[in-house]
């Protein structure tokens, strides 16, 4: 039941991408410039022998799945197929994902503070509230990073990389999921050498 418990949480949390209309997401890309992207136009990703228990997608093939899934619909929009069955690729993709801990502290609004105080020969009330001041209040977060790596296979040279670091959400449904995960993905890829081809 832990187990199966644990499963779920790296499946619910996994990738909780915010959504776009108020996204934490901050993602980041860089490339080869002396590298003739047209030159390879196939590729196939990386199938490591060992398992990295940091890596998430590593201990969790079906969310690995729907990543791979997003950055295929990415490069293929760019003339980029997954080479088939045993043909040779020119380019080798590698996907890896982390979750870490994060906390951090912020100045809520203080709270209203009713008091009573001596003056004279009595008490007397006072609605204290000062609404410049603030009250530290420490957060504790997950945080996602999502690692993108494109190898060249003929000179064995990184040749373009890709992250993603967002805050993570809870999700009911897998469907849903994935829709940030496409939108993730999506930004990652904007800034790619080549650029999808436009429809008429």
């Amino acid at each position: 039941m832990k187990e199966k418990t644990g499963f779920m949480r790296v499946a619910a949390i996994l990738f909780m991408f915010l959504a776009t209309s108020c996204s934490g997401l901050s993602v980041m890309s860089d490339y080869d410039r002396d590298y003739d992207f047209t030159r390879q136009r196939t590729y196939r990703w990386v199938t490591d022998s060992g398992r990295d228990s940091s890596d998430v997608l590593s201990v969790n093939p079906l969310l690995k799945n729907r990543v791979q899934s997003a950055i295929d619909r990415e490069l293929a929009a760019r003339g980029f197929p997954a080479a088939r069955g045993s043909s040779a690729a020119g380019l080798e993709i590698a996907v890896r994902a982390y979750i870490s801990e994060k906390s951090m502290i912020r100045r809520e609004p203080a709270p209203f503070y009713p008091r009573l105080y001596w003056w004279g020969k009595g008490f007397r009330y006072y609605p204290w509230f000062d609404p410049f001041e603030g009250v530290p209040v420490l957060y504790h977060y997950d945080e996602f990073l999502l690692l993108i790596d494109m190898t060249d296979q003929t000179g064995r040279r990184m040749v373009w990389n890709g992250s993603a670091r967002g805050l993570l959400k809870r999700y009911r449904t897998g469907e849903a999921m994935q829709k940030d995960i496409d939108f993730a993905v999506s930004e990652i890829f904007s800034d790619f050498p080549l650029q999808k081809a436009v429809r008429k």
